[in-house]
């Protein structure tokens, strides 16, 4: 079986799903971050005061699957970062996720494609304040 191909219809979905995403206010999981290392990850889990990133063993591993305002990572993870001590860029870095080609939910039906999503730093503890 051949694999999907990301085609009009996909980019429609894409950008309903686009006009969601890009109405949350905040980090999201998906976005990017630059750890105080320099290392950059992606957030993987909100626990609602804090965010999980992706593992430092790879920090590009992982799976972003793309749904209706978020997205869902299945991948190693890393330990979580307060989000008072994120601080926005205002840079935007693509990432790649996926979705059901024709928003048929089936074995094998998956498009990747990448997303714009926000870059985060992490700020020393000592300096860190509300985003």
């Amino acid at each position: 079986m051949q694999p999907p191909v990301f085609d009009d219809r996909d980019q429609e979905i894409k950008n309903f799903l686009l006009a969601y995403w890009n109405s949350i206010l905040g980090p999201r999981v998906g976005d990017f971050v630059q750890t105080e290392d320099g290392t950059l990850h992606r957030f993987t889990q909100d626990w609602d005061d804090r965010l999980q990133i992706t593992s430092s063993l790879d920090p590009a591993g992982g799976s972003f699957y793309f749904a209706l305002g978020y997205c869902s990572y299945s991948g190693g993870l890393d330990p979580s970062i307060p989000k008072s001590r994120l601080y926005d860029t205002g840079a935007v870095k693509d990432g790649n996720v996926w979705f059901f080609h024709h928003d048929i939910a089936r074995a094998h039906n998956g498009v990747t494609t990448a997303i714009p999503c926000r870059v985060y730093r992490v700020l020393p503890a000592q300096t860190a304040t509300a985003n």
